[in-house]
């Protein structure tokens, strides 16, 4: 499977003086297509939320991915402390997104 991209929400500034800490390990806030093993997980969440709290934007990340109910770790929360859970139709549009993305 190609790398995931991360393509920043419409409220992220668009400048050369700031870019999300996200997009430099994008492979943390989403999980494999793999079953991972719990400490894995653990690791890998850990990671994406020591990135997440030193981003500037966290909170409005995390209020939006909560608002557009979007999978992952956003805003330095999973889905289930977002207390949602993503539905099946949205994992197969974020992937067919993230395929088309990594095709261009």
């Amino acid at each position: 499977m190609p790398p995931i991209k991360i393509v920043p929400p419409p409220y992220v500034p668009s400048s050369d003086d700031y870019s999300v800490p996200c997009a430099t390990a994008p492979d943390l806030f989403f999980p494999p297509d793999r079953q991972e093993r719990q400490t894995e997980t653990t690791t890998r969440v850990a990671a994406a939320r020591a990135l997440c709290f030193s981003c500037a934007i966290r909170t409005t990340c995390g209020d939006w991915a909560r608002e557009h109910h979007e999978w992952g770790i956003w805003g330095g929360r999973t889905e289930a402390e977002h207390d949602y859970r993503p539905t099946t139709r949205r994992l197969k549009a974020h992937r067919t997104a993230h395929t088309e993305a990594t095709a261009a």
